[in-house]
């Protein structure tokens, strides 16, 4: 890629990970001389506009996902992952306007499959590239993959944000015959030296697709609120502000800074979060390890909460178990010595 060129950088909109783990993409982008324009829908584009204000943003079709309460097994998702089917042949039309009102020289998309082009390079990241990790039934990982490398063989080279190897963190994720390239894992949080503040607290970091995202915070909330001398600090992975009735041992921030984030992450005495691969990388590029609660029925989380557990030294909890759980006897070596390597100039190659 040449600098100077203008380059089209589009997050998926399941969460805000997808979002968060392009931030030093852009940075990079930006440093080496590109113009690089946001692309984007819902919250995730709310999020990449509030980080980037300078920059040109568009908006692409959008194919919420919902996973119901029964995750992969419940009809919201089997619904949404209908209306995502149809929105590739949406975003794949939309892609060539842009291309060519904006006069735009590359697309990096990250998990976007309809956003592969002819008239321009484009370039795909994902960290998975393997559905058959022990959690979904063979026949279904087989021919989700099958599909997946259907769109990835549409663009020009496909990424992973993870490193090769020992130090892998996707795991079996990421295991692939394809040719890809390595970008290491990439967090908001790469460089970043946050300042330590009173550490006498927990936190709760909250992410992921609805209604699973509302239904952890509910149990939090409650469990707390028959523990007032335990303080719990909530940091909501949404944009915008919602209010909270909230007994005084429990504070919630909206979507706050990445310092202010970053700081909370360091400091807190447990970190209680989901096992979404952005948020693992965050805790890897901050040096520290937290309790992590897989979405119920997600085979990606589930998978990745058992290994960190296994490999990494995490505790990891079923959603369905907090209500029985005593938060006072967890326990677990908080920091992560782990030898993050970003080799995001893979890109300039």
């Amino acid at each position: 890629m040449k600098a100077g060129s203008k380059i089209l950088v589009a997050p998926l909109d399941w969460g805000l990970g997808h979002a968060s783990r392009c931030v030093p993409l852009v940075q990079f982008l930006v440093e080496h001389g590109f113009e690089v324009i946001i692309g984007g829908s819902g919250d995730s584009l709310a999020y990449m506009i509030a980080r980037f204000p300078e920059l040109v943003s568009v908006e692409l079709p959008s194919a919420r996902m919902n996973y119901g309460r029964r995750g992969m097994i419940s009809l919201p998702f089997m619904f949404s992952m209908f209306r995502f089917a149809l929105n590739i042949r949406k975003e794949h039309k939309a892609l060539e306007k842009i291309i060519a009102k904006h006069s735009v020289d590359y697309v990096f998309s990250d998990n976007r499959l309809g956003l592969y082009s002819d008239s321009v390079p484009s370039f795909y990241m994902t960290h998975q590239l393997n559905f058959d990790n022990g959690f979904l039934n063979r026949l279904p990982a087989r021919m989700m993959r099958r599909l997946h490398f259907r769109y990835i063989n549409k663009y020009r080279c496909c990424f992973v944000p993870d490193a090769e190897g020992e130090l892998s963190l996707s795991g079996i994720l990421s295991k692939t015959e394809m040719e890809v390239g390595h970008l290491g894992p990439l967090s908001r949080f790469l460089g970043k030296m946050p300042q330590k503040i009173d550490g006498n607290f927990d936190l709760l970091l909250l992410s992921g697709i609805e209604p699973q995202r509302t239904l952890l915070e509910r149990v939090f909330v409650k469990k707390y609120s028959a523990m007032p001398t335990s303080r719990l600090q909530i940091i909501r992975g949404v944009v915008g502000e919602t209010e909270l009735s909230l007994p005084s041992n429990i504070s919630c921030e909206n979507n706050p800074s990445d310092d202010r984030i970053a700081s909370l992450i360091v400091s807190a005495r447990c970190i209680f979060c989901r096992s979404g691969y952005s948020t693992l990388c965050d805790l890897a590029a901050l040096g520290r390890r937290a309790v992590l609660v897989p979405t119920p029925r997600q085979p990606e989380q589930e998978y990745l909460a058992e290994r960190f557990c296994e490999k990494f030294g995490f505790v990891t909890l079923a959603q369905g178990d907090l209500p029985q759980v005593n938060f006072s006897n967890i326990s677990y070596d908080s920091v992560w010595k782990y030898d993050y390597l970003c080799t995001i100039n893979e890109l300039l190659k």
